[in-house]
């Protein structure tokens, strides 16, 4: 076990930034330099803190977590590492889990950015304007016609926020249970059949609901043993269809490891009956995507349903929901890539 502490949830910094763009908003009416430098800094602040990158969240309470690490070596000389990931913490339910809302997600953060962005802009035109001598009406004609962006900031973050008081922990069968699970599993046979030039680390990491602040300290850790490993994320593997999990993040977005991507079909290729596409996920910071964003070779293998993981912030990710088979051809899939990784020259 590996000891690392932080904050429970990203939500938080993300609902004071929407809270400092509308103050942002408010302000313009007294002055429009201060409005803008407000405006900018939550722009700023904004984009690093959804690509996984925490400024704000540093200031939040902190408490410790762990995370927990196996390791099974190879039986002959190393020749490259594999490290599977699975978050083990469950997510608050929110009204954001509700299925419709949760195929939403993307969409709805976007507008968030773009109000934020929108606010800069009122800033930038106001400040402008006031130096060309504007009409002052004028400006305030056009504050006035801008109120619906910081009005959605108002009620996105009383959603958020009624799933950070209101919301419950989940029962977690999906998000993470599930991808904890087949990483035992899998992890538990290679203990029995090691492979031959392949160092395999199972990692259960802690504090996925902070934005990955699990891998973000396995990295921090490790970061010359890992430098060259693959990093493959089990997420969300209970139900819907397994897939390679292509691009990450719920704004931008970043594209899986293309190598891992290639060695992952090149299995499912190879074996019968197991049908394994490729989708895009767009909710939350998985473990991979956290790796991907500083520069490590890493993939998820996910359960996608409707373009969304099932169960996440859902109150009803329950065990009698998870689908065995789904489950089964997870384990499948990663024994088949680790076979493929371990021949490789």
């Amino acid at each position: 076990m590996e000891s690392f502490s932080c904050w429970k949830s990203d939500l938080t910094a993300i609902i004071l930034l929407y809270l400092l763009a509308i103050a942002s908003y408010v302000l313009f009416r007294y002055s429009y330099t201060l409005s803008l430098l407000v405006s900018a800094a939550v722009f700023l602040l904004f984009l690093v803190e959804t690509l996984s990158w925490a400024v704000v969240s540093k200031l939040l309470p902190r408490s410790n977590a762990s995370n927990v690490m196996a390791r099974v070596r190879p039986t002959d000389k190393r020749l490259r590492r594999v490290v599977l990931t699975a978050n083990y913490d469950s997510a608050r339910s929110s009204p954001l889990g509700r299925p419709l809302l949760a195929r939403a997600y993307r969409v709805l953060y976007l507008i968030s950015f773009i109000s934020i962005t929108l606010i800069v802009v009122l800033g930038v035109v106001g400040l402008l304007a006031s130096l060309t001598k504007v009409d002052s009406r004028s400006i305030y004609m056009l504050w006035l016609a801008t109120i619906p962006f910081p009005s959605y900031l108002l009620l996105f973050l009383l959603v958020m926020l009624t799933g950070e008081i209101r919301g419950d922990y989940t029962a977690g069968a999906n998000d993470n249970a599930s991808g904890l699970g087949v990483m035992l599993s899998v992890i538990s046979s290679i203990a029995d059949n090691p492979l031959e030039h392949t160092d395999v680390w199972a990692v259960a990491t802690g504090r996925g609901s902070a934005g990955g602040r699990g891998m973000v300290a396995l990295l921090h850790r490790h970061h010359r043993q890992l430098k060259d490993a693959f990093i493959i994320n089990i997420d969300h593997v209970g139900l819907g269809k397994t897939r390679i999990i292509t691009r990450e993040g719920v704004m931008l977005g970043f594209r899986c490891s293309w190598k891992l991507r290639r060695l992952a079909r090149g299995a499912a290729d190879k074996s019968k009956g197991l049908d394994v596409g490729k989708g895009k996920c767009r909710v939350k910071k998985s473990d991979a995507m956290v790796a991907r964003a500083r520069g490590y070779r890493s993939m998820t293998i996910g359960g996608l349903a409707g373009g969304t993981y099932p169960g996440w912030k859902n109150a009803d990710d329950t065990n009698d929901s998870i689908d065995r088979e789904s489950l089964d051809h997870s384990v499948r899939l990663l024994h088949l890539l680790l076979d493929e990784i371990d021949a490789l020259p």
